[in-house]
């Protein structure tokens, strides 16, 4: 493996793992205060049903990122999520995120279509149960 190679691989395995941990905080943080956040969702016209999908989107699709497990699928909700807290929330304020605009999500959520196309990388439980799978067909 070349230096750039690895060097590939480790860029985006802490984007991956970066983007995972702000994803999971948030969901986490959504489940830790349940209460509060089902107020808040029903004050923009959002029903609990969504609040089980936001934290099944940040919380679930962060630690399926973190890990790199089920990569696509956990990047997926995340971009879901992020499509949706645009739309629902940040679209009207404008683009920027000092006016409580739509760049910040607009972000993650172009990291996370990123990774439905492009998977977990090598350094991944994705690439290990993919390896093994291999070594089985090819015995």
């Amino acid at each position: 493996m070349s230096i750039r190679s690895a060097m590939t691989s480790l860029a985006l395995t802490l984007l991956r793992i970066g983007t995972g941990i702000i994803m999971a905080t948030h969901g986490w943080l959504k489940l830790q205060n349940f209460s509060q956040t089902v107020e808040n969702f029903a004050g923009m016209g959002i029903p609990k049903i969504g609040v089980y999908l936001a934290i099944a989107g940040e919380l679930g699709g962060g630690l399926g990122l973190i890990f790199g497990l089920l990569t696509p699928l956990a990047a997926f909700g995340i971009l879901c999520v992020m499509v949706t807290a645009i739309y629902n929330v940040h679209l009207s304020n404008g683009l920027l995120a000092k006016d409580g605009g739509f760049e910040y999500p607009m972000t993650l959520g172009l990291v996370a279509l990123f990774f439905i196309f492009r998977g977990a990388g090598p350094i991944s439980v994705d690439a290990l149960f993919c390896r093994k799978k291999r070594d089985v067909v090819s015995s």
